[in-house]
């Protein structure tokens, strides 16, 4: 009887220390693979954002822990082409990514403000000889 006690006692013992040691240490590991898999998706975003576009925006890639990706970004409200186009970048980009289901993240857009002469895609020279000069009110 008193082996089986002491059997007993041992076992949770080393269940305890285990738990103390390789506790924090699977915590930590996992906590490192999840924001190194955020920081991955967001640099691959942001090269995909960058070679449509240029460098006009720079998406924030975040997981929360209960709840889809998110994926935040600062866009120039007043173009509405451009709206679209980073839309439909992300779009593209995380419905190809590995582990994820249709629909399983966020975007959340916040207005930026700008003008079409930083967007490295609107700049033509025809746009500027043909409005230069010339004043137009909208009626």
């Amino acid at each position: 009887m008193h082996a089986g006690v002491m059997l007993a006692s041992g076992s949770v013992f080393m269940l305890l220390v285990f738990g103390l040691v390789g506790g924090p240490m699977f915590l930590v590991d996992w906590s490192r693979k999840r924001r190194q898999t955020a920081v991955d998706r967001q640099i691959t975003l942001t090269d995909a954002l960058d070679s449509q576009l240029g460098a006009i925006v720079a998406p924030m890639v975040t997981k929360p822990l209960f709840g889809p990706w998110e994926i935040h970004v600062a866009v120039p409200v007043q173009h509405s082409a451009v709206v679209a186009r980073i839309l439909s970048v992300v779009d593209d980009k995380f419905a190809h990514m590995a582990g994820l289901k249709s629909g399983s993240y966020r975007i959340f857009l916040r207005a930026r403000p700008g003008s079409l002469r930083e967007i490295p895609a609107f700049r033509t020279r025809s746009s500027r000889k043909r409005w230069s000069g010339n004043t137009m009110a909208a009626a």
